[in-house]
């Protein structure tokens, strides 16, 4: 007969525990699927690094250097590089060289191409439906597809450095033989070498490459913003996994501790009966410990089950963001085994806890069920006799069971931190598109000489310079940039929308915001080239949230690097530019840019559609399953209410009116909730980070985020307004006469 009794009940009050049930399967599913898919994605990422010699840093000069010279004085292995990019309509195939030595490229599928073939990375194939075999005409010759290609330098696939989202609709790498590539290679604008070795001495090595051979830029492993954005991502993906995971299952046990808790103290006659039939103790908590395990096998099972049998489509979809070759599957028990039996340690003891404080009484104080008569005698609440009766039957529902509140506060507080972190995220694309490229960056193309300029020989157009720095004692870069004192292509802002005018330096807010800096304090950089020390004065902030960057005068900035007056490395220009290819180390079009991120909006509607869906699940889950527990709990004060003539929306205010208060106070709580993980992502995660974003909710997206949950929200009640309609007096009247 034991035995039957969990089943029996669960069956009966289905609505409390399926929900239950539900937010253990999400968190076993969340924690399944996050973790398989970053132990297969990190583990390949690390054999594909080691294997393929992924570079340490790679530097540009001017001349070609001494390769043997330098790889025997420093005992690095050195190896040059060759790049054209093949543009054909909106499309460009940026073609690399196949190497021996450092980034050496991994074929996925197909075969290392041979004269007259190339390989190109499967992300761009895809989006252009290019298949192993089919022949793509490059300049008059056509060049058979040999199979897709990864490289190590380039996982996080984009254009330009500046670009933040890949675009494999419009822009893809391939490789080709150094034989097939010398027949578009007209001229070489800069020589390109990857590096692979740690030196000790690295100044010495910048300064006499510097000396010998015209150093134009050195980046570090760690500054490739192609490389750390892979890393970054998958650091950040297993704590998010943590987080949801281990969050879910918190508020899930806490939800299963107060039904088991009320549902328990609600039997207290039925388990009084079965210490008269002589059952004891350890048979009757036996029985009832079965209820979180119940809930446990239907929930964790399944969810992880289902996290491992999604996590490889999720898998691929992830990898479509950064092409880290997935060569091998890995099947990681450990992990599932974590994602199975992890929720066993916080469902058992919270259901133990739930019925270890009733089978301390004495066996006539449960039969009586002095429990609950304590319970409600001691909790007379008499400050509110003044209130109307309706109102005051409605905040003792709240007062009396703050446990029952605080976790609809948390869930709500947690669910609005989801959405409002892909809402506002969304918001920042928007805005970045929108705003910074439109009404800042005025200009439509960006060219950058290989070497100083004097004179501006192209009209429309302003000169300007830059150098990059890192902050001292940090590994943060900062570009600093020389433009024309009342420029017409760089518009600078302050937060009141007026124009800053250039007196000394001018930063960034991200710059800012990163580093904690204000007007007056000083920045100390280092020039990554030659190692020299400057501290500058930050003059201005300006309503700037792309890069860590800085902007001053082209005259200051030229007296305060030493460099040449009236010297420039590159220019801004309203229109394309017909400037010889050897002469420019790199070109960017704004409408490049801004079409990247349009085209990549569809990948990104999918991922907040996910965070969507998780917060409308949680929100609507723990509201529906709080209210279910306070009608089952008050079945026959409802029956009584219903009797002398109360209707069911009143009888909702009055018994889930407090919830509406719980609701908007966790959902005010969510705000600074997301503002602390915004400050939490911009001072750490990114902090060495060539890149930001406005993350600020606005007014919309406050006011979005609490639309969308207060749907959830008032679906709950109206399901819970049909299980009081559905609350039959003659029943009650039925189960008290009896």
């Amino acid at each position: 007969m034991l035995k039957k009794i969990p089943l029996r009940i669960m069956w009966r009050d289905k609505a409390h525990f399926i929900g239950i049930i539900l937010l253990v399967f999400l968190a076993s599913f969340a924690y399944a699927i996050f973790s398989i898919l970053i132990t297969n994605i990190d583990t390949n990422y690390k054999n594909f690094v080691k294997n393929y010699n992924q570079e340490d840093f790679h530097f540009t000069t001017f001349f070609p250097i001494d390769i043997e010279t330098l790889e025997k004085k420093y005992n690095v292995s050195i190896e040059e590089k060759f790049t054209w990019d093949y543009e054909f309509g909106d499309k460009i195939i940026r073609f690399f060289n196949i190497t021996e030595k450092v980034n050496k490229p991994l074929i996925l599928e197909g075969k290392l191409p041979q004269i007259g073939e190339i390989a190109i990375d499967p992300n761009f194939a895809n989006s252009n439906r290019l298949e192993i075999g089919d022949e793509i005409e490059i300049l008059g010759k056509n060049f058979k597809i040999s199979g897709f290609v990864s490289l190590p330098d380039y996982i996080y696939i984009t254009r330009n450095e500046n670009d933040m989202l890949p675009d494999p609709l419009r822009f893809g790498i391939g490789i080709m033989n150094l034989e097939d590539m010398r027949n578009f290679l007209r001229s070489i604008a800069y020589r390109y070498y990857m590096v692979k070795g740690n030196i000790s001495d690295f100044d010495s090595f910048k300064a006499e490459v510097n000396s010998k051979y015209n150093l134009l830029s050195l980046q570090e492993k760690d500054e490739n913003f192609r490389i750390i954005v892979t890393e970054m991502k998958m650091e950040s993906a297993r704590p998010m996994a943590y987080v949801i995971s281990f969050t879910v299952m918190l508020i899930s046990s806490i939800l299963l501790f107060i039904v088991l808790r009320r549902l328990i103290n609600s039997m207290h006659a039925e388990i009084g009966t079965l210490y008269a039939l002589g059952y004891n103790k350890r048979e009757i908590v036996n029985t009832y410990i079965m209820f979180p395990i119940f809930i446990w096998l239907l929930g964790a099972i399944p969810g992880g089950a289902t996290g491992y049998i999604l996590s490889d489509p999720f898998t691929k979809f992830y990898v479509s963001f950064i092409s880290v070759p997935v060569v091998e599957k890995f099947f990681p028990l450990n992990d599932l085994f974590i994602a199975i039996f992890i929720p066993a340690l916080f469902m058992i003891p919270s259901g133990y806890m739930a019925i270890r404080s009733l089978l301390r009484r004495s066996v006539v104080e449960i039969i009586r069920g002095e429990s609950e008569k304590g319970f409600k005698s001691k909790f007379r609440m008499k400050f509110l006799d003044r209130l109307p009766f309706k109102r005051r039957i409605m905040i003792k529902q709240g007062l009396l069971h703050p446990s029952r509140e605080i976790v609809l506060i948390i869930g709500v507080a947690f669910a609005t931190l989801i959405i409002m972190y892909g809402v506002v995220a969304k918001t920042a694309l928007s805005y970045l598109v929108e705003d910074t490229f439109q009404n800042i960056f005025k200009y439509n193309y960006l060219y950058i000489f290989n070497y100083y300029e004097k004179e501006n020989k192209y009209p429309n157009s302003e000169p300007f310079n830059m150098l990059s720095f890192y902050i001292k004692g940090t590994k943060a870069k900062v570009v600093i940039y020389g433009i024309e004192k009342n420029s017409k292509m760089i518009i600078l802002k302050d937060k009141k929308g007026n124009r800053i005018e250039l007196e000394g330096l001018v930063i960034a807010q991200s710059l800012a915001d990163k580093f904690n800096l204000k007007e007056g304090d000083y920045l100390n950089i280092v020039n990554k080239i030659d190692g020299r020390e400057y501290n500058i004065k930050v003059k201005k902030i300006a309503d700037l949230y792309v890069g860590n960057s800085g902007y001053m005068t082209l005259d200051e900035f030229n007296n305060t690097f030493n460099m040449e007056k009236n010297s420039f490395i590159g220019i801004y220009s309203m229109n394309k530019l017909d400037i010889p290819k050897e002469n420019i180390v790199s070109t960017l079009s704004k409408e490049d840019i801004i079409k990247s991120f349009r085209d990549s909006a569809q990948s990104v509607d999918q991922m907040l559609q996910v965070m969507y869906m998780l917060s409308f699940f949680l929100a609507f889950i723990i509201i529906y399953v709080l209210s279910a527990l306070v009608i089952t709990e008050n079945r026959k004060s409802l029956g009584i209410f219903k009797i002398l003539g109360y209707k069911d929306k009143e009888l909702s205010s009055m018994f889930l009116g407090f919830n509406n208060f719980s609701f908007i106070l966790g959902f005010l709580l969510g705000i600074p909730l997301f503002n602390t993980l915004i400050t939490y992502i911009m001072n750490q995660a990114l902090k060495d980070v060539d890149f930001s974003f406005k993350l600020q909710p606005t007014i919309r997206d406050i006011l979005f985020s609490f639309s969308y949950l207060f749907l959830a929200f008032l679906l709950s009640r109206y399901l819970g307004r049909r299980r009081i309609r559905a609350v039959s007096p003659n029943i009650i009247l039925k189960e008290q006469w009896e």
